[in-house]
């Protein structure tokens, strides 16, 4: 039994360690630029940018994490839930269109997706099903961070 415990304990703290290393990655470095510059993109009218697929890719990998439970979804929700229900809102349709050609691509993103959803649901929030004001709102919020910048995260009504 002592062993199990320690393994638990081991796992808890590997999955941690791993939530802040993602989530310092998408604060700091190449990723903020990635964010501000797909944001410019965005709210200059241009449908999907390079970097906006560089920012789904990165949200894309840290979906399988939470498939296989590696990481807890209401970990991924806390950190990344603003801007995977968000993203994923906006790309929707490109999404879709990719996975006709290549049912693998974003699979990991399309399976985490509606247990995100879940989770807000009980916490009565509102990052599901983001409105257009919504998606404009979060690419506004993208084009003004910084390196280091707390994640951003809208606010519950």
């Amino acid at each position: 039994m002592y062993a199990k415990g320690q393994i638990r304990e081991a796992h808890a703290e590997a999955q941690v360690t791993h939530l802040l290393a993602l989530d310092s990655e998408h604060r700091n470095g190449p990723m903020v630029t990635i964010r501000k510059v797909a944001a410019a993109k965005r709210l200059s009218g241009l449908k999907n940018p390079e970097e906006e697929d560089q920012l789904l890719q990165f949200l894309d990998g840290v979906a399988p994490l939470a498939n296989r439970g590696y990481l807890a979804d209401q970990d991924v929700y806390d950190r990344f839930g603003y801007d995977i229900l968000t993203v994923y809102a906006d790309d929707e349709q490109s999404i879709q269109d990719e996975r006709k050609y290549d049912p693998t691509n974003f699979s990991n993103l399309v399976l985490l997706v509606p247990r995100l959803e879940a989770i807000d649901k009980a916490e009565h929030g509102t990052l599901a099903g983001p409105t257009a004001d919504d998606i404009t709102e979060y690419w506004n919020e993208q084009a003004a961070i910084g390196p280091g910048a707390l994640r951003s995260h809208k606010p519950k009504k």
